[in-house]
């Protein structure tokens, strides 16, 4: 389930990361640069490359990590998780919370955390 949430996210961040990469203006997923106001940013470049990086690339590390029983995987899972929590609270803040993924972004954040701590997936990634 671990392995399942990661490699999710991480397609869904590489994919919506590249969407701000190839048009930093944010028109392909239907945002304003005027929601960057008050912001240090004043396109979605630098937003898509953290979300390409942070929440694309780096959850199909750790889930090559989990697949692998890597010791490292379970504190990169944890820390994923923590990413995205923080990546819809930002967002929120900057525009406006009920948007587009938040709540199942959170949902999955907690997923990831609850299946983290499990006996069973711990017990496996501590060996």
């Amino acid at each position: 389930m671990l392995l399942a949430l990661l490699f999710s996210l991480g397609v869904r961040g590489v994919l919506g990361g590249g969407q701000f990469l190839l048009a930093p203006s944010g028109e392909i997923v239907g945002l304003s640069t005027g929601a960057l106001a008050g912001t240090p940013f004043e396109d979605y470049l630098i937003p898509g490359l953290i979300l390409s990086s942070v929440l694309g690339v780096g959850p199909l590390v750790v889930a090559v990590g989990v697949y692998r029983g890597e010791r490292w995987a379970w504190f990169g899972s944890v820390l994923v998780a923590i990413a995205l929590v923080v990546w819809v609270v930002v967002e929120g803040a900057v525009i406006g919370f009920g948007e587009r993924l938040q709540y199942p972004n959170l949902l999955q954040a907690v997923g990831m955390l609850v299946v983290a701590w499990a006996p069973s997936v711990r017990a496996e990634l501590d060996e």
